[in-house]
Parts: C-alpha cells; sequence; structure tokens
C-alpha cells in the first residue's frame, strides 16, 4: 500500500500538512476533500514528484504505476484516437516499434513488434479507447482530427481520456467532472466503478463522489483524516462529531429548522409531480447533516422579488445557426413565473446557444424570443470571470452596479460572501478562481432579479460555497434556469428538465435519474455498435455472434432474473394485503370497544405485512446489484 507518514509540507511561508497521516490500499478508492487551499493539488504533486516534503515520508510501493492528467499537450498535431490511446505507455512503444520496423522494411524487428503487441493484447486497445471517447462525448469524426483544433475545454476531455487509457495502480484525478456534461459525468462513475486499481480523486462534486468512492480523506487543520464510506456517510460522520460540539447548538437548530420547513413547503408541491421526488429525499437527507451546513463561512440569500410577470418569456419558432453549423431548430417554448428549469443535453447541443438567445447575447436567425416587460435576469455565464476588472477590489465592482450601496452596506454584504474588510478592498488580480466566483455570484444577488440563469456556475466553488448556493436558490422565489455537470445542485433546485438535442428543445418527463439511465443506455449501444468486427468477418456473421453472444449473456443472468420476478410478484401480493389492511383501519367501527381484539389483530397483521414489504425490497435491491455485477463479468469474459 502507499503511505503517507508524518508528512509535513509547505507552500512558500504557509504550512498545508503538519504531520499528515494516510494509507492508500491496493484497490481501495478515495475522495480528497477540504477547503480550497489547503493542499490537495499540492499533495498531488508531492506524490508525482514535483514538489518536495519539509519532513516525513511518503511511502509508494516500487511497482506501482501511478496515473495523471498531463497538464500540458505535448503533440498538439496528434490525432485525437492517436493521443488518447498512447496513454497506454506500453501500446504506443510497441506502435512506435512497428513503425520503425516499416520504415526501415526490418522484418525481424516488425515480428518482434507485433509479438509484443499481441502479448499484451493490444489489437483491442484502439477499440477501448473509442470507447473512452464516445463516453466522454466524442463522435466518430473527432478520432482524426488533431489536438490543436478542439477548444480548452474539449482538449481537458482528450487528457482526461488519455489518463484513463494508462496502464496504473494508482489513478490521480484533481476536479475531472469540470468540463464535463452531465451525461459525461454519468458515465465517468460507471468507469471508475470498473477501475481495478486505486483512486485518489479531489472534487467538490458531493454526488459524483458518492457514486466513485468508498472512502473519504478530509484535510483540516494540516491533519488527514480518513472516514470509511461515501461522501454522504462522510457527512453523517463528520455530523455526529459536530453536533457534540455545545458552541454549535443554538445555530445548528436554527439550520434545522430552515430545512424542514423548506421541506415542508415543497412537499406539498412534490406529491404532484414525481420528477420531483428525487428532489425531496435529497432535502430530507439534509436534516442529517445539519451540523456540517452550520460550520459553513458562507451564507447569504436571494431577496425575493417584488414583481414577477407571467409568462416571464418565451421562444417562437426560434432558431440560430453559426455559418455552416445549424444549432436550434423551431424551437418553442415558455418560461412561466417561479418555473425550475434543468437544462440538460450533451456539450455542444446547443445549451449555453439557448441561454444566449434568452439573455439577448445572440439574435435568432429565424422566429422570435420575447421578453416579457418586468423581467430581470441574474445571469451567470460560463466565462463570467473573464467579466471582472481584475485591478478593481470587490467593494469596487459592488459600487460600480446600478443603484449601488454605501461603502459599509457592501463591506457587509461582502462578508456573507467570505469576503474580509481586508479581501474587500484588495485587487482581485491574485484572487483564486473559486473567490472570482463568489464575487460574481454576490454582484448577481445584490441586483435582486426574479430570474436567475446559471450556466455552469460550479466550476470554480469549492464545496462551502456550492452548499451555500445551493441553500439560497432553494429559497428563492422567482424562476430559475441551469444548467451545470453537478448532478447534486441540480437535483437539489430544478423540478423540471428541458432537453436539448438534435436542435430541438423538449421538455423531459421524468426525474434525473431517469434522464441520465436513458443516455447511458443509448451510450452502450453506440459502443455496441461502434466495435470493429474482426478481419474476414462480415457484417451479418457480426450480428450472428453477437445474437449467440447475447444469448449466453441470458442463460447466465436467468437465475437471477427469475429470482427478481418471484421477489416482484411477492412484492404486489404484500402491497395489495397492505392495501386492504390500510381500508380495514379506515373504518371508524374497529375502533369500538368491541373490536378491541381485531383491532389488535388488523394492527398486528399490517405491521408483519410492513416488514416483510422491507425485506422484499431489500432482497430486491441485492438481487439487482448480483445482476448487475454479474453482467459485467459475463459481459467482459465475452469480449476477451
Amino acid at each position: 500500500m502507499l503511505c503517507l507518514q508524518n508528512l509535513s509540507i509547505r507552500a512558500g511561508v504557509k504550512p498545508l500538512f503538519d504531520g499528515a497521516n494516510l494509507n492508500i490500499h491496493p484497490g481501495q478508492k478515495i475522495g480528497l476533500v477540504g477547503q480550497n487551499g489547503v493542499g490537495k493539488t499540492t499533495l498531488f504533486k508531492c506524490l508525482l514528484g514535483e514538489v518536495s516534503i519539509e519532513a516525513g515520508n511518503i511511502g509508494i510501493p516500487a511497482n506501482w504505476l501511478i496515473g495523471y492528467v498531463e497538464q500540458e499537450v505535448r503533440r498538439p498535431d496528434a490525432q485525437a484516437l492517436r493521443y488518447v490511446t498512447f496513454g497506454d505507455t506500453k501500446y504506443a512503444e510497441a506502435q512506435e516499434l512497428i513503425e520503425k520496423a516499416e520504415a526501415s522494411n526490418d522484418h525481424d524487428l516488425l515480428v518482434k513488434a507485433y509479438d509484443a503487441l499481441d502479448k499484451m493484447d493490444g489489437f483491442a486497445i484502439p477499440s477501448k479507447a473509442k470507447q473512452l471517447l464516445y463516453g466522454l462525448g466524442f463522435v466518430e469524426s473527432d478520432f482524426t482530427k488533431p489536438m490543436a483544433q478542439f477548444s480548452g475545454g474539449w482538449q481537458v476531455r482528450l487528457k482526461l481520456g488519455r489518463a484513463l487509457m494508462q496502464r496504473s495502480d494508482l489513478l490521480l484525478l484533481d476536479e475531472p467532472t469540470n468540463h464535463l456534461d452531465i451525461e459525461a459525468v454519468a458515465w465517468l462513475e460507471q468507469w471508475l466503478k470498473s477501475y481495478q486499481g486505486a483512486i485518489l480523486i479531489i472534487s467538490h462534486d458531493r454526488d459524483f463522489l458518492d457514486q466513485a468512492v468508498q472512502g473519504i480523506a478530509h484535510i483540516h487543520d494540516q491533519k488527514i483524516t480518513f472516514y470509511s464510506g461515501n461522501f454522504a456517510s462522510f457527512e453523517r460522520q463528520r455530523n455526529e462529531q459536530l453536533m457534540q460540539q455545545q458552541s454549535l447548538h443554538d445555530k445548528q437548530k436554527q439550520q434545522m429548522q430552515h430545512l424542514k420547513s423548506f421541506i415542508e413547503r415543497f412537499k406539498a408541491k412534490a406529491s404532484k409531480a414525481k420528477q420531483a421526488q428525487s428532489r425531496v429525499k435529497a432535502l430530507e437527507r439534509m436534516e442529517s447533516i445539519a451540523a456540517v451546513q452550520a460550520t459553513n463561512p458562507f451564507h447569504f440569500e436571494f431577496i425575493p422579488p417584488l414583481h414577477q410577470p407571467d409568462p416571464m418569456l418565451s421562444l417562437d419558432s426560434a432558431s440560430f445557426s453559426y455559418p455552416q453549423k445549424p444549432i436550434l431548430d423551431s424551437v418553442k417554448l415558455v418560461l412561466r413565473a417561479g418555473d425550475r428549469i434543468g437544462l440538460v443535453g450533451v456539450n455542444g447541443s446547443g445549451k449555453s446557444t439557448l441561454i444566449k438567445l434568452l439573455v439577448g447575447d445572440l439574435k435568432p436567425s429565424s422566429g422570435k424570443v420575447q421578453i416579457n416587460k418586468g423581467v430581470k435576469f441574474g445571469y451567470f455565464a460560463q466565462h463570467q470571470l473573464e467579466s471582472l476588472i481584475l485591478d478593481k477590489s470587490p467593494l469596487q465592482h459592488l459600487l460600480m452596479l446600478p443603484e449601488a450601496p454605501t461603502d459599509q452596506e457592501a463591506r457587509n454584504f461582502l462578508g456573507g460572501f467570505g469576503f474580509s474588510n481586508t479581501q474587500c478592498l484588495d485587487s482581485i488580480n491574485h484572487f483564486s478562481g473559486g473567490e472570482k466566483a463568489r464575487l460574481a455570484l454576490a454582484m448577481i444577488v445584490f441586483q435582486k432579479p426574479n430570474l436567475i440563469i446559471l450556466d455552469e456556475p460550479t466550476n470554480h466553488l469549492d464545496m462551502e460555497t456550492r452548499d451555500a448556493l445551493d441553500m439560497a436558490l432553494q429559497d428563492f422565489t422567482g424562476a430559475l434556469i441551469v444548467v451545470t455537470h453537478d448532478k447534486h445542485l441540480l437535483t437539489s433546485i430544478a423540478d423540471q428538465f428541458w432537453w436539448v438535442h438534435n436542435g430541438e428543445v423538449s421538455r423531459f418527463v421524468g426525474d434525473l435519474d431517469t434522464y441520465l439511465q436513458a443516455r447511458l443506455k443509448q451510450l452502450k449501444q453506440v459502443d455496441l455498435e461502434s466495435k470493429e468486427t474482426r478481419p474476414g468477418q462480415t457484417k451479418k456473421q457480426a450480428r450472428q455472434i453477437n445474437a449467440t453472444q447475447r444469448k449466453k449473456v441470458d442463460a447466465r443472468l436467468k437465475p437471477i432474473t427469475q429470482a427478481v420476478k418471484k421477489i416482484e410478484r411477492q412484492l404486489e401480493s404484500l402491497q395489495a394485503k397492505q392495501s386492504e389492511y390500510h381500508t380495514l383501519m379506515e373504518d371508524s367501527r374497529l375502533y369500538e370497544a368491541e373490536n378491541k381484539t381485531k383491532l389488535a389483530e388488523c394492527i398486528q397483521s399490517q405491521a408483519e405485512c410492513e416488514g416483510a414489504i422491507e425485506e422484499c425490497e431489500m432482497e430486491w435491491l441485492e438481487l439487482q446489484e448480483r445482476l448487475e455485477v454479474e453482467k459485467e463479468i459475463v459481459e467482459a469474459e465475452l469480449t476477451k
């Protein structure tokens, strides 16, 4: 295993770690969390030998290979598929040897190179790289494009793909979900679950961590504390620790009351809409971590709008095209007062274009965008930080706004966003991305919008600021449109989804999990169809082989699927009985004195029935997990 023992690290004169310890076992998946500036990225650099330690020891097993995302693209002329494929260095060496042998017409060297390729099962590696690229949102026409032709965000995806291709025992990932859309994040979660090595992930995306890790390493007060379980488990354990501190008691009670009142208010609406149920569950979970929320240094709220026109805006057959590239076609939409919309769709589908049409940054090529009188936008763009003036202070930024506050009012307001009196007066030139993002949010909040539009607002925000934004948006009574890869935030604040795809924008009927499951299913189908036929094999023969393999999969899974169906029948029967008991207990005559024995029997039978339902549900969940695991094993065996 990898051992960090009594580790001490400084960044200049600032101590980051003092006597910190952490063990990482083979195959262990750990999330590295802590406030911005505590040393998470510096720790990665130490593991890679790029930063020296002041004291202590880092013990890395001699045979361990460490995979990581490269900071620079060394060959901008390299084609995308080759760049990602060559993340597997053994394959790259064999392939370069083949190219050298062919160029020099060296038969012996060529035989040696192909032999090396065969031993590592190298002929399957390009197919694996293509599957990675599909999962990360690329299409086949991208495979032959040189790296230099991709934008910065897509180059980040290619560098991530190259890192995932590495043969590694420990994979280091620093904010891997930044620049990914929510569909690619869902695919990455699945990929990481199947990865056999150890993983250390820096992320502020709590839902991603919940899916991807089984342990949390929390950096606090220059120490590293390990918590077993996912991020939700870490929050519960941390909550229990904080609850024991009496100084937090009053603030914790206030926070609990805030959450409870919001949940109760929302439940009345949620009962009418199936897609909102996941949001209620997410909010109910927050009750158990109120003490963690109470320690948050950031707290702000959106001022309730005084006026909300209804409808707020509409699109009537609105289209938009760049030269030779249509984006949106005849979009018809209406946004009503109080609507809370999550925009979903893969990167490049037109989500940001749609938002720019709504706020007036772009004009439709045809059709009409109607903004009704009285609509006041609060708009956070993907590149919002670029609009800030680097040589001015947060205080100066606020004082430049329309209806500017007094100096003291501005300082008090900025304090809610974590800016001290000193920071209020400093130029933002040396501010971190997170600090600049907080300032941009503060400017939006101050302007009292009745329609908030957020395009990837969390890219630079740490966990605490995300939580504060989440809480503020939950209480906001105006209309809301948000694009984000942060599934937790999207689930918490959106109660309907607009799906942008193939130039269209349509309402998606269902919750976010339903949408992502549908997208992953489509992606798996693309992967299956993209697999190359073997040399000398016709497409018909390939289809026949695939059909045979599917039959083998079905045969192997049949005992489990039959057990699932049996449990589902039992559940259906038990739920029918439970309904009968509920009907009986609604009869007022059952509560009369002469029916006392009958009432006791009914209550006992209903309780037994409820217990049996819970047991069946647990068994059903276990069978579903077994089914998924067994399916992955069988498919892996058949693809060898």
